[in-house]
């Protein structure tokens, strides 16, 4: 604990004085992007081999194909089996996984410094031999829809997914990056081995090494690791704009026999690149991102309607999203999102309290050393810039440019980025308790229904 509490009050210490220290950019390595952070006090080296093609890269009707793809790597290679991979991995003491995110698909893994050889013959054999078993694709399919299934029974995963999908109808961004049951269902071993040739190249690869290794050391491992897959340029995919929203559309997803309700409302929200960035990250925190924030003060502390409730800001490259979510009883649902459509009104045109406007800059600025502690952590950050097209300085300069937002500055963001009058509000509950107050809503202009175990919406 002292060793872990010294090094966060080194990181502290180096973002109030000018930033903490990180590898300054990608370093090429026969064609293949790096990112190096060293620290040879951690004991272990975490590499990731990122490849650019995650959700978004899904053919229509074949979502979920990147993470199943992901999964089906570790399946066997045309040395290896599935259960030697495993076996190799851990008795060097290492460890392995693979999955997708919307950008992009990974495999990665920790390893000892007297390790990384056998280690990186491992993976690399993964990368550039996978042979998608008929077998394990049976078995990785119905892990895939079981997952989803289990989804179901997750009210506030329910809520998440359905909200991303309605705010996102016919967008790329609502699609499930685990996909549907209809469409896993009609996906065979080959299509996972051509999204995998399709996007497994030179130039949309980036790996990251982390930890006990210098930069010498981390490129061998690269070029050892990368020897044997195919050159290509980089794919850089460009979303659409987001859908327009036109007053306040709800989605109530039907749950029979539920007291209580998941509600998850918002609209389309900010890039990485917007000079709202850091006021408007401020000024949410100050509104819903902390337990004792304006959103909880009113909902939770004033009123016992919901024992939590929140407001992220998930920004992206293009655009990226606004969520609020809280989960009160049935009866107290309706009441609660009118009071929230009210409390974005007021901060939109009203702004914040100074009081409030510093406690969020001071806790965001305390809590930040946290995501940069480790080496791994660091990496990770650098790896964000680099896919979400983030500000090259974006953690270097966190603390200072969270210490200069004003509430003017916060004010001026918030009246730009809050909205309560064109936005989606998707509710997991009983509707037949629902529909007919929901309706009566200010401003609605459709309430649809779907089954919580639908596939499809309205």
């Amino acid at each position: 604990m002292r060793g872990l509490a010294g090094h966060i009050g080194v990181v502290i210490a180096l973002l109030l004085n000018g930033g903490v220290a990180m590898a300054r950019d990608i370093v090429m390595v026969d064609k293949v992007r790096m990112i190096h952070v060293e620290d040879q006090d951690a004991g272990l080296v975490s590499m990731q081999v990122v490849v650019e093609a995650g959700s978004l890269a899904d053919p229509e009707g074949k979502e979920g194909l990147a993470d199943l793809t992901a999964h089906m790597l570790l399946r066997g290679t045309k040395t290896r089996t599935y259960e030697q991979i495993m076996d190799q991995v851990h008795d060097i003491g290492s460890t392995l996984e693979a999955a997708a995110q919307k950008e992009f698909m990974y495999v990665a893994g920790d390893f000892l410094p007297r390790y990384q050889d056998r280690f990186v013959e491992v993976l690399s054999d993964i990368l550039t031999n996978p042979t998608f078993p008929a077998e394990g694709f049976e078995q990785e399919r119905s892990l895939a829809m079981e997952f989803i299934k289990n989804m179901r029974n997750d009210d506030a995963e329910l809520a998440s997914h359905f909200f991303a999908r309605y705010l996102y109808r016919g967008h790329p961004m609502g699609r499930p990056t685990r996909g549907y049951l209809r469409s896993l269902a009609h996906m065979a071993p080959e299509d996972c081995a051509q999204f995998w040739r399709t996007h497994a190249h030179k130039g949309n690869l980036i790996v990251t090494v982390a930890g006990a290794i210098d930069q010498e050391g981390a490129k061998r491992l690269v070029r050892k690791l990368t020897a044997r897959i195919p050159d290509g340029k980089r794919v850089q995919r460009t979303l659409p704009p987001p859908p327009k929203v036109f007053g306040i559309h709800v989605l109530v997803v039907d749950k029979p026999e539920r007291t209580q309700t998941q509600v998850v409302m918002g609209r389309s929200s900010i890039s990485w690149q917007s000079p709202d960035l850091f006021p408007l990250i401020v000024g949410n925190t100050a509104f819903g991102g902390t337990f004792t924030a304006r959103l909880m003060r009113e909902i939770r502390e004033k009123r016992g309607w919901s024992y939590g409730a929140s407001s992220t800001i998930t920004a992206g490259r293009e655009f990226g999203t606004h969520a609020i979510r809280f989960f009160p009883a049935t009866k107290d649902t309706v009441p609660a999102i009118e009071l929230v459509l009210g409390l974005l009104d007021d901060a939109k045109k009203n702004g914040l309290e100074a009081s409030e406007v510093e406690f969020a800059r001071n806790y965001l600025a305390n809590h930040f050393p946290f995501r940069v502690e480790t080496a791994r952590k660091r990496a990770d950050e650098l790896l964000a810039n680099h896919v979400f097209g983030r500000p090259a300085d974006f953690i270097q300069t966190f603390v200072q440019n969270v210490q200069r937002q004003t509430p003017a500055k916060v004010k001026e963001a918030l009246s730009r980025w809050y909205d309560n009058q064109d936005l989606v509000i998707t509710v997991v509950g009983t509707a037949e308790d629902l529909v007919e107050d929901l309706r009566k809503l200010k401003g609605v202009g459709a309430v649809d229904v779907v089954p919580y175990d639908s596939d499809e919406l309205p």
